[in-house]
């Protein structure tokens, strides 16, 4: 074989070697994409669609202090569950998501330690009001405290969560999907 030919294959060999290598880049580079689209997913509050199931109004509170034992006291619970399409926190079939939405009278001692501490700001409710409970909370859009680092001591960054405060009334709204049951 003569050297013009050897430099030939040669040449087509590193094109073939460098073309793989820019291949499995691009491939590595769109799987982190999605990997951190899909991280981006779970860290955003999940916003799935509903089934057509409608929802019934409960008013027990044992579930909601098991989940969320930082409001102390309830007492004038009117709350829904709801199972949500299917799990939003990959593409990959799983666990159904239930949301719990509701509104809870609390103790106002509670209420004022609560909101004592860390930073709440005044605005209205930003998760969607399940149709059921509408009519329980009248205004939406003012007159709600709102504190994220509260949602974090709530939830505990196991699940996505945000607690509304009406200081007037001595209740809290809440939005969750997939909350878990206390064991502290």
């Amino acid at each position: 074989m003569n050297r013009v030919q050897l430099n030939g294959r040669s040449r087509r060999a590193r094109t073939l070697i460098l073309l793989s290598a820019v291949a499995l880049f691009a491939a590595g580079c769109a799987s982190d994409r999605t990997r951190a689209e899909s991280e981006d997913r779970r860290s955003v509050p999940a916003t799935p669609t509903a089934t057509a199931t409608t929802a019934q109004i409960r008013t027990d509170v044992d579930p909601l202090k098991r989940r969320f034992p930082q409001l102390g006291e309830l007492s004038g619970a009117k709350w829904v569950g709801q199972t949500l399409g299917k799990d939003s926190g990959s593409g990959v079939p799983g666990p159904t998501d239930v949301s719990l939405d509701g509104v809870v009278h609390i103790e106002p001692a509670t209420l004022a330690s609560i909101t004592g501490g860390g930073t709440w700001k005044e605005q209205g409710i930003d998760c969607p009001v399940p149709g059921a409970l509408a009519g329980e909370l009248g205004d939406t859009k003012s007159a709600w405290l709102h504190s994220e680092s509260f949602d974090r001591t709530v939830t505990q960054n196991q699940y996505t969560g945000s607690f509304y405060i009406d200081k007037q009334n001595s209740r809290v709204y809440f939005c969750t999907v997939n909350p878990k049951t206390r064991t502290d």
